[in-house]
């Protein structure tokens, strides 16, 4: 009884934690989302104005297939999936003196459907726009932790920003949501928490080799996912038989994938703790059934003086609340050292290791259980034939 209520307890706290992880906001709406990499053709990796031609026509072409509400080209990183960062200072202050000096945001390379294929929203100035293109003045937008952190107090809008890798100076247009880019309950601690988004198109020449490796994609679909992938691979083999799709997967898999290490505890103590509950029913029923059968003489000799049928019930019940109650105590202890061990572990989130409700959840499910395995024997007591039972032995 013990054991069950420690598995029990430890189930508890990580469905609560997994519930708890769900339900938090990671800053655009997952629902709906796929994502994929594909490859350029070969040859493309020496030439950026025939890459920046080559990327319209891949936006358009997903564009063009049916259950695609919005899609959009990415670069750099991606939530909870890589990470890609810049250094940075702020215009009309100093230039640090080395690279390692300046601070660091994570980048998002983007078009403009991209918060609109993510979720993400956009709360303040305006997204990138076509006309953000290599032809138009460099601009960036950045999300509010940017702003909270670079720009207390001010309105960071129109102010620009240097990238001494990238050697641009963008203006800033827009402020956009903070998403949880290292993760559900990990972003809070990630080193960095400044986030930029830069139109893709604006990649200086120099640095557009980098795309011809390959280059991620990012569609909000409307529909099953099992018919909009080929027409994906198929638009992609029309536009050039050397692009390939691969790595396509949904945004609630990176999610449900992040989350796994976590639901694979839990269900496995689920499961144990499933188990040591029916050993523990059983164990009580086999002892009170024991106790029963010992005791018929003198539940015979009671009842033939006058003990009423609800007495029996209640000594047989009480004998198995006496047997619950200590393998509640005993577990109650074990578990607030095990569940210590989860909180040491930071396999829960939004829930304190010693949470009352818990505890107390599975305390009365174990006894319930308990005194449910009791009833039978008791049951069975309390019909005992008096005249059978002075007969016994």
């Amino acid at each position: 009884m013990a054991l069950a209520l420690v598995l029990l307890a430890g189930a508890g706290l990580m469905i609560r934690s997994l519930s708890a992880l769900w339900n938090i906001d990671p800053g655009f709406n997952p629902h709906n989302v796929l994502t994929f990499d594909t490859t350029l053709p070969r040859g493309l990796a020496g030439n950026p104005q025939a890459q920046r031609v080559l990327l319209p026509r891949i936006h358009h072409s997903l564009m063009g297939i049916q259950g695609i509400q919005f899609a959009s080209l990415q670069g750099g990183a991606m939530p909870m999936q890589g990470e890609s960062d810049l250094p940075f200072w702020i215009e009309g202050q100093p230039k640090p003196a080395t690279v390692q000096e300046m601070p660091n945001c994570l980048f998002y390379l983007t078009e403009p459907d991209y918060l609109k294929a993510m979720g993400t929203p956009l709360l303040r100035g305006r997204f990138i726009t076509d006309q953000d293109n290599e032809r138009g003045a460099p601009v960036v937008v950045i999300d509010e932790a940017f702003a909270r952190k670079y720009f207390a107090g001010q309105d960071p809008i129109g102010k620009r920003l240097n990238f001494a890798l990238l050697d641009t100076q963008p203006e800033i247009v827009g402020i956009a949501r903070h998403v949880k880019h290292a993760g559900l309950d990990a972003d809070a601690t990630f080193a960095i928490q400044a986030q930029v988004y830069l139109p893709i198109m604006q990649l200086p020449d120099r640095l557009m080799p980098l795309l011809a490796n390959g280059i991620g994609v990012v569609a909000r679909i409307r529909g099953p996912q099992s018919e909009i992938e080929p027409a994906i691979r198929h638009a992609m083999a029309h536009i050039n038989s050397d692009q390939v799709v691969y790595d396509v997967q949904t945004m609630d898999d990176v999610i449900a994938e992040y989350l796994g290490d976590r639901r694979f505890s839990m269900t496995l103590l689920g499961i144990f703790a499933v188990l040591a509950l029916a050993l523990a029913s059983v164990g009580i029923y086999g002892v009170v059934s024991y106790i029963v059968g010992e005791r018929t003489h003198e539940i015979g000799i009671r009842m033939a003086l006058g003990a009423k049928r609800t007495d029996v019930l209640r000594t047989i019940l009480g004998r198995g609340a006496v047997m619950t109650l200590a393998g509640v105590g005993i577990g109650l202890a074990g578990a607030l050292l095990s569940t210590w061990v989860l909180a040491s572990k930071h396999m829960l989130y939004g829930v304190d290791a010693r949470d009352p409700l818990t505890l107390v959840g599975v305390s009365v499910i174990l006894m319930a259980m308990a005194l449910l395995a009791c009833c039978a024997p008791a049951w069975r007591a309390m019909r005992t034939d008096p005249i059978v039972a002075l007969r016994y032995e």
